[in-house]
């Protein structure tokens, strides 16, 4: 995951509100073995200063000068590159692939302005609806041609190109960080945090066992020593958030999975045996909560990888996790 000090987005509008003329490059179409995905950005400005990348070094150089007169006319324009020819010295992917970018002049969100863009460039507005930070149930999608793209979109966590009634739309997906909340300030937390951390997630452990509950055991982790029921309502679950239950205590994770269901968390899950899980689902039912948002459980928890040590059941947890969130569509 991106960091969100470095994140082209966050220095493209920072450039911009200092008074620079910034542009912003943005990969909407890739084919064969593409450097970077679809939605990475570069940010630009007037001086050829830049942060990010389209292609990992290969055609940045080009995008950058184009960008320069991109800021100095304000026409967007779009851009297509692929394999470098035998000399070598030609801009191009030595990769195979075969990338096309739009670049586009950007000013800060107070002061925007329509910007003409060329013939077959993708539409701003379709660019802006999938930039918000909400689900596409939200009941303003309902209606807009775009919206099954926009759900798949959001829910995947990825860019892409759409058609649309008005021609060939973007979809510029920007979630908000995935955050982990863990019940249960367990071994296997101790070994998820480091490793949700590398992967760019927030964690956050609740636990009311304040001898588990430590900053000795949980060095630089957000710790709240609390009952779930008190504490996650303050914490804010969200469909952003994966959740899982790992005290193995009914007493503690009970009460966590009706608040992590209750809020419709993308990922749930709850450590356990099968035999665990079953009288988990009888004490949830006897709780009132629906037999549908249950099965949304996945117990045991992570993928069947064979996992037996606390740090290859986080692994597996974690993995888990990653599948949900980039192929929402898998069980």
């Amino acid at each position: 995951m991106t960091d969100p000090i470095r994140d082209p987005l966050i220095v493209a509008e920072a450039w911009a509100r200092e008074g620079r003329a910034v542009a912003l490059a943005t990969v909407v179409e890739t084919w064969g073995s593409a450097p970077r995905p679809v939605g990475s950005h570069l940010a630009i400005d007037a001086d050829g200063a830049f942060e990010g990348s389209v292609s990992g070094g290969c055609v940045e150089g080009a995008v950058v000068a184009e960008a320069v007169e991109v800021i100095a006319s304000g026409s967007s324009r779009i851009l297509e590159f692929g394999v470098a020819d035998e000399t070598a010295w030609e801009v191009g992917l030595s990769c195979g692939g075969r990338i096309r970018v739009l670049v586009e002049k950007h000013e800060a969100r107070a002061s925007r302005r329509p910007q003409r863009r060329p013939r077959g460039a993708p539409s701003r507005g379709g660019r802006d609806r999938a930039r918000r930070r909400r689900p596409a149930a939200d009941p303003r999608f309902r209606g807009d041609p775009l919206e099954a793209a926009i759900e798949i979109a959001i829910r995947a966590g990825t860019s892409r190109l759409v058609d649309s009634p008005e021609g060939p739309v973007f979809l510029n997906v920007h979630r908000p960080p995935t955050r982990i909340v863990v019940v249960g300030a367990v071994h296997v937390s101790q070994a998820l945090a480091p490793l949700a951390a590398a992967l760019g997630h927030h964690v956050t452990v609740v636990d009311p066992r304040t001898a588990f509950a430590t900053e000795a055991r949980f060095s630089g982790v957000d710790l709240v020593a609390d009952w779930p029921d008190r504490a996650l309502p303050a914490v804010g679950l969200d469909a952003f958030t994966a959740f899982a239950a790992l005290t193995h205590d009914p007493k503690i994770d009970d009460p966590g999975l009706v608040e992590a269901l209750k809020a419709n968390c993308f990922y749930v899950g709850a450590l356990g045996s099968r035999k665990t899980h079953a009288k988990r689902v009888e004490r949830l039912a006897a709780l009132g909560v629906a037999r549908e948002k249950i099965n949304r459980i996945r117990a045991p928890i992570g993928l069947p990888i064979g996992a037996s040590s606390p740090a290859e059941i986080a692994l597996s947890i974690l993995a888990e996790i990653t599948q949900a969130m980039r192929l929402p569509e898998a069980p």
